[in-house]
């Protein structure tokens, strides 16, 4: 393939192809890393007659994922604690990064994907996520379009929180005043005024990959998360000039990320029920917080 139509596509299906790849797995960097080998696979091709460019592009991005994941399963289950997806922050509004990333699900919902086979999840996202026909994802994915069909269905009545979160309304300036209020809490050791933006039976989900001390398994119930959260908060607002929190923008909803001099040492993104918090998902570990550094 000539290089000026290399750069072409490049330029053209860019953020298609990394907000498929970051879905697909759950990591800036393996979706970066995907795009590029797909690239230059890509220049050995000659694809200028292809009938649908897009869907070839789309369907060489998932076989490079589905491998991938393929490959890492045994990382993933040797991993240290809960293994959580990494987060797109922006914390500066940066207009270009937002187009590439097309960040259009919730933290919660990547969470989700992690209870689907590498198939299921391409299926998933191909017809719910990119509104793709079952004739392409057929050919995508090569499987027949009935297959195809019965999968998402049984993943639908396996699931039905995949397709709640899907569905669910965002009511985004509500949520930010119980983020604000969650904050608030945080800062001044406040027991009472974070138990009244905690579901009963929230969870606490807290990945440090081993690199940094967090929870190994999740934490159930409002009176126990509270208890961690204040704990956490004394340790980390002592010196209030050392560390900072403040709300950003955590895969298209509102977050928050902690700073160290500067420096992002940890996001925090939350699932929401009745305008409450159902789930909070902590990321502290360095090798996911990278992307973050860069938007800093």
């Amino acid at each position: 393939m000539e290089q000026t139509e290399l750069s072409r596509l490049y330029v053209e299906y860019k953020s298609l192809l990394f907000s498929l790849a970051y879905k697909m797995t759950g990591s800036v960097a393996d979706a970066e890393d995907v795009i590029q080998d797909v690239f230059i696979k890509l220049n050995g091709y000659e694809v200028k007659h292809k009938r649908n460019i897009k869907a070839f592009l789309c369907k060489m991005v998932t076989n490079q994922c589905l491998d991938l994941l393929k490959s890492s399963r045994n990382k993933r289950e040797l991993y240290v604690g809960t293994w959580l997806p990494e987060p797109m922050v922006f914390i500066e509004k940066d207009p270009l990064q937002e187009m590439m990333v097309k960040s259009d699900v919730s933290y919660a919902l990547l969470v989700l994907f992690e209870q689907l086979n590498p198939i299921e999840r391409a299926i998933f996202i191909l017809r719910e996520v990119l509104e793709y026909d079952y004739e392409t994802i057929a050919e995508i994915v090569q499987k027949k379009e009935v297959n195809c069909r019965k999968i998402l269905s049984r993943l639908k009545k396996m699931l039905p929180e995949l397709e709640k979160q899907m569905t669910i309304e965002q009511v985004k300036t509500d949520r930010e005043q119980v983020i604000t209020r969650f904050i608030r809490a945080i800062q001044q050791g406040n027991t009472l005024q974070l138990m009244e933006v905690l579901q009963g039976d929230v969870v606490y989900y807290a990945d440090g990959g081993g690199k940094v001390t967090a929870a190994a398994k999740p934490i159930y119930g409002a009176t126990r998360v509270n208890q961690l959260l204040i704990a956490l908060a004394t340790k980390f607002f002592i010196n209030q000039e050392k560390y900072s929190i403040m709300q950003v923008e955590v895969n298209g909803s509102t977050g928050v990320v902690i700073r160290n001099e500067g420096k992002v040492i940890t996001v925090i993104s939350f699932e929401f029920e009745r305008n409450k918090i159902k789930s909070i998902f902590c990321i502290i570990n360095p090798d996911k917080l990278s992307f973050c550094h860069t938007l800093a």
